[in-house]
């Protein structure tokens, strides 16, 4: 191995110079991947260029390396640096889809993984295996939309009615009130008490069958605070919280936010902090956190979470638990009604009954909503909390704290300026900047990899 030549390449920085929408971040925006998820995939597309430098023949990309690749062809002096840097003018050779073409990248495909093990070890399989960021989750999609589901489930609910109808009468005219109204509040509880349990159940099987590799066991703490919370402002309290701990920016009267000094060695979102407080001077606050919320450097921590949590919605594991809970609470919900339409039919009086199945027929949808929220909310923050947390020494990483912690790692001086941020934000349904991306296009990008894709491979070039 040629290490002169990988320490430059290693060193080579892809977003000099920096900017508020760099190489880095426009990448992950584009193709909604995690921040961990973009330093790596990068690091494997320097691997994949280091490759195609020392090789004298052709060399192919994995469908994440060559998403990297395609966006560095756009960033044209950077791009050209670079191969000055290999000393080497790597061509970007694009499959057109025959048999021959096929066979080529097929035998590259093999080349490359050859050469990758015996340069730099087993390759990681979420960059070299899987078509894009989502593919390591193991999830196949669902064929019937839940939303399609849900109405036709109404349709086929209204349709059973008058058979449960009929079924039921002679039963319910031996049970009198209020020993039927009891019972029925009774067995709302259990069901939604027995629900809850068997959810949270199956979604941590669920996630525990994600690749180990994969981006779900690699995620920064303000990616975790954004799930567990879903308000992108708690993410900027957080950044800016650091900075005020770091006598970077203070606090002054009337809730305004200044900067002291702006010192490097910087996170990104400390970065737009201060470049913010630097262009537009001391800040009141909620002013700041608006302005912050507009940033990609924030914006891209809500579309990548947004986007798993839609990913995951959309599978056929997270459907089957669905239509579980839907037709347990539809089978429930139809005790009451009948019972009113008995009721009703006998002349007695259902008031109260009605009442009852309005309050479980509200309960149950927004039970169902948070049902669609649980692996954000619940499932992934606790498997950190319980499981990938203990091994890893975090006590000392402020950002872990305020992931397990919260306020009570907050300075007591701020926290009236996160209340006055809540209040606000209390106004504005939207948490954070939504994930507007077709079922397709949260997987990752759709360029191609070696064996039949948009991109075959590089044949290395010219001098």
């Amino acid at each position: 191995m040629d290490n002169v030549l990988w320490n430059k390449i290693v060193q080579f920085d892809f977003n000099d110079p920096p900017s508020e929408f760099g190489f880095s971040v426009r990448l992950a925006q584009e193709n909604f991947w995690t921040k961990n998820f973009t330093k790596k995939a990068i690091l494997e597309y320097k691997k994949f260029m280091y490759l195609a430098t020392v090789s004298d023949s052709m060399v192919s990309p994995s469908e994440t390396v060559d998403t990297v690749w395609h966006l560095h062809l756009i960033f044209t002096q950077s791009y050209q640096q670079f191969c000055k840097l290999l000393g080497k003018q790597i061509q970007h050779v694009p499959s057109t889809h025959n048999k021959q073409d096929f066979q080529k990248f097929k035998k590259a495909k093999e080349q490359t993984n050859i050469l990758y093990e015996s340069t730099f070890g087993i390759q990681p399989n979420d960059i070299w295996e899987f078509d894009g960021m989502y593919e390591s989750l193991n999830l196949d999609k669902a064929k019937i939309k839940l939303r399609s589901f849900i109405s036709n489930g109404m349709i086929v609910f209204l349709f059973l009615t008058f058979p449960f109808y009929y079924l039921l009468k002679p039963i319910y005219i031996t049970i009198d009130n209020p020993y039927f109204l009891i019972g029925l509040i009774i067995l709302y509880v259990v069901t939604f008490k027995i629900l809850d349990f068997y959810n949270k159940a199956k979604l941590r099987q669920i996630a525990r069958k994600f690749d180990k590799n994969s981006f779900i066991y690699d995620l920064e703490p303000y990616e975790l605070i954004y799930l567990k919370t879903q308000k992108i402002y708690n993410v900027i309290n957080g950044v800016v919280n650091e900075l005020i701990d770091k006598k970077i920016v203070d606090i002054q009267p009337y809730n305004i936010i200044n900067l002291i000094e702006n010192k490097v060695a910087l996170t990104d979102e400390q970065i737009e902090i201060t470049r913010s407080l630097t262009e537009f001077g001391k800040s009141v606050y909620t002013t700041l956190v608006d302005r912050m919320k507009r940033k990609p450097v924030f914006i891209n921590i809500s579309n990548c979470m947004d986007a798993f949590e839609k990913y995951f919605i959309k599978s056929k594991k997270f459907n089957k638990i669905f239509y579980l809970n839907f037709v347990v609470l539809a089978l429930i919900a139809m005790l009451g009604y009948t019972r009113v339409m008995t009721g009703y039919a006998r002349n007695k009086p259902v008031g109260l009954l009605v009442f009852i199945l309005i309050v479980f027929s509200i309960t149950s949808i927004i039970f169902l909503f948070r049902l669609t929220r649980l692996i954000a909310v619940d499932t992934i923050t606790n498997l950190y909390k319980r499981e990938i947390l203990p091994v890893r020494q975090v006590e000392n990483n402020w950002q872990w704290n305020y992931f397990l912690f919260s306020a009570a790692v907050i300075t007591p001086a701020f926290m009236p300026l996160i209340a006055e941020v809540n209040r606000n934000n209390n106004y504005d349904s939207s948490s954070g900047s939504s994930c507007e991306t077709s079922s397709d296009s949260s997987s990752g990008s759709s360029c191609g990899s070696s064996c039949g894709s948009s991109c075959g491979g590089c044949g290395g070039g010219g001098d």
